[in-house]
């Protein structure tokens, strides 16, 4: 019998453009991610992942989901604001973990998939009714200022532009598709009809009509983005981060919509 579901038991996995390590790489999915399979081709599996972003991966990846039906609801689940390294294993920003138990030494004991158990600070965690201002948000994104660009990333191990900006959001419950085509469509965000910028607005750039850049606003000139490592510009010219090649390219300007704010 064919399994419909499975969870990546790896720090992060690669996910491919077709069922071989000779494909392109383009996206990531991180420990803990429940996958839906769609389709089977020797030792890999086309699933499709929570934001709907279909792809291969290969099955050394993942486990398969024979653990309690209930596990989604029976534990409660946060996002880690670190990248840590516990007992031999690094995890990335962003990774959602169900916790386990909570200690009275402000400690955490996360569960992971092969049911080990891993102590994590309270204050590296953001669970779900943690409220997360804009200016938090913001202060998550720049602990992330050097991280490597990387084609398909949405870790620490490397971001492109569009999966640092569906990371950081989705920290904020703000659940945002892969790409920037698809992004700009989102009922998450419009674009502005005024002039004046506020934190966390998303520039989204255009080449030949297409959308193929993100950045978010950190002030009302600059914007925090993946372009060969994550890193702050601007398109105001006097900027001392100012960027030429995209001040040159056509743009808009989107915001939150405000059930989301």
């Amino acid at each position: 019998m064919q399994i419909k579901e499975c969870i990546v038991k790896t720090s992060n996995a690669p996910l491919y453009f077709e069922p071989t390590f000779k494909s392109e790489m383009v996206s990531q999915a991180l420990i803990w991610e429940y996958l839906n399979i769609v389709d089977y081709h020797e030792d890999w599996y086309e699933i499709v992942q929570w934001d709907k972003y279909k792809s291969w991966i290969h099955k050394s990846y993942v486990i398969q989901n024979n653990l309690e039906k209930n596990i989604k609801n029976k534990y409660e689940w946060c996002f880690l604001k670190e990248f840590i390294y516990r007992d031999n294993i690094l995890l990335s920003f962003g990774s959602y973990l169900p916790v386990f138990s909570k200690n009275k030494n402000n400690s955490i004991d996360l569960l992971l998939p092969n049911q080990n158990q891993i102590i994590v600070d309270r204050n590296k965690l953001i669970f779900n009714n943690d409220s997360l201002s804009r200016v938090g948000l913001v202060s998550l994104a720049k602990s992330l200022l050097g991280t490597p660009y990387l084609w398909g990333g949405k870790s620490s191990f490397g971001y492109d532009c569009s999966g640092f900006i569906q990371s950081i959001f989705r920290l904020k419950g703000i659940l945002l598709p892969r790409d920037c085509s698809e992004q700009v469509k989102s009922n998450a965000i419009k674009k502005k009809t005024t002039n004046d910028i506020i934190l966390c607005d998303l520039i989204y750039f255009k080449e030949n009509y297409n959308f193929t850049h993100v950045g978010m606003f950190i002030n009302n000139e600059e914007f925090i983005h993946a372009s060969g490592q994550v890193k702050i510009s601007s398109i105001v010219k006097n900027n001392k981060n100012f960027c030429e090649n995209l001040s040159s390219l056509d743009f808009n300007i989107f915001e939150i919509n405000n059930e989301y704010r």
